[in-house]
């Protein structure tokens, strides 16, 4: 038996047995100072070794109004260089209904995004919105006497093909990326989030954004609205990741999914606080040339895209950001769509900054940042 073949049956044998149930998702771990490897023990001492220094903080007005089931304090993981740099920050931003451990780790204890930027020497902000219940404050009591709010949460069968896991739950693609042996500690991360219309984190909205926001906010509505790239923009989350450039900007603003709606709108309020725009598999870019200028200017701007966008309904997004970067390619020559499968690279989902080549398509950003 082929490697290949052998890894395509051990994956769809992780993916079938996941989907027929997983219990007791465990946290993540935290680490050892001990590695064993077969009878032994290889002891690390780390203390010899220096360490990136890891913070959290909150950004955000923790009161906004009777009429608000959160408000829209944010919180923030902020990893910093063992070293000092002259290198401008990076804030990284998730989507919909996911935290920053999207960036923190993966679900197979590989290094994430946020080491990855680190070790080149970029200090990172991980972004939790507002409207994740561990992140912003949230009154129960308020949400219960409500119909313009409810809390969600992304379900795996959801998620497995919407992401680009595989067609169905339990039958990854056979090129897949995603470890989704390990798919149980990504769905153990998954936050309960505040649902609203507009992602206003209080107001009222439509039955259909209703069924939206149940389901995990990734619809076909979103892929045909996929021009504006502001659909899921939240007033709360934009004060607060305004909150937090002013507090470490200028920086470079890495967005995903939903998450590019609140940072397509910062960038387009506060420019002078965005130094470049990196937007991963966004729900829609702005194709305005008008809207375009506002918020790129002369600001370097690339959208990055995975595999299988087609069979995952989103070509209308990912058409979007190739019209933003030829938009954003005439101010900046430095502009530009990172799509994968043209550059040879396949199986990629929804989650590229946990895949099993996330280190090389983080080296590909850091590439394009560095000029």
């Amino acid at each position: 038996m082929s490697p290949e073949i052998s890894r395509r049956a051990s994956l769809r044998a992780a993916g079938v047995t996941l989907a027929a149930g997983f219990a007791g998702c465990s946290g993540l771990g935290s680490g050892t100072e001990n590695e064993s490897t077969g009878s032994g023990t290889a002891t690390t001492n780390r203390s010899e070794t220096p360490r990136p220094t890891l913070s959290r903080f909150y950004v955000g007005e923790s009161d906004v109004g009777s009429d608000a089931v959160i408000d829209a304090r944010a919180e923030v993981v902020a990893v910093r260089p063992d070293s000092e740099t002259d290198r401008d920050p990076v804030v990284m931003v998730p989507g919909l209904g996911l935290s920053p451990y999207i960036y923190l780790a993966t679900p197979d204890g590989r290094p994430g995004w946020v080491e990855h930027f680190v070790d080149a020497g970029y200090p990172v902000y991980a972004f939790n919105p507002p409207r994740n219940v561990d992140s912003g404050g949230l009154d129960t009591a308020a949400l219960r006497n409500t119909e313009s709010a409810s809390l969600s949460r992304w379900s795996l069968s959801r998620a497995w093909p919407t992401w680009g896991f595989g067609p169905e739950v339990g039958e990854p693609y056979d090129d897949v990326r995603y470890p989704v042996e390990a798919v149980d500690q990504l769905v153990a991360s998954f936050p309960a989030y505040v649902g609203t219309g507009g992602g206003g984190g209080g107001g009222r909205r439509s039955a259909a954004t209703q069924t939206t926001a149940a389901s995990g906010g990734q619809s076909q509505a979103g892929d045909a609205g996929g021009g504006g790239g502001t659909r899921f923009a939240s007033s709360r989350e934009t004060a607060a990741l305004t909150a937090l450039l002013d507090r470490v900007g200028p920086a470079t603003l890495l967005v995903h999914s939903a998450g590019g709606a609140s940072g397509f709108a910062v960038a387009r309020s506060t420019p002078s606080l965005v130094e470049r725009i990196v937007a991963v598999e966004p729900v829609g870019c702005p194709t305005d040339e008008a809207a375009v200028s506002q918020m790129a200017g002369d600001t370097p701007f690339m959208a990055v895209y995975g595999d299988y966008v087609a069979d995952r309904g989103q070509t209308g997004r990912k058409s979007a950001c190739e019209t933003t970067a030829a938009l954003s390619d005439e101010a900046n020559a430095d502009s530009r769509m990172l799509n994968l499968p043209d550059d040879g690279v396949s199986g990629n989902t929804h989650l590229l900054m946990q895949d099993d080549n996330n280190g090389a398509i983080a080296d590909r950003i850091l590439n394009w940042m560095a000029g």
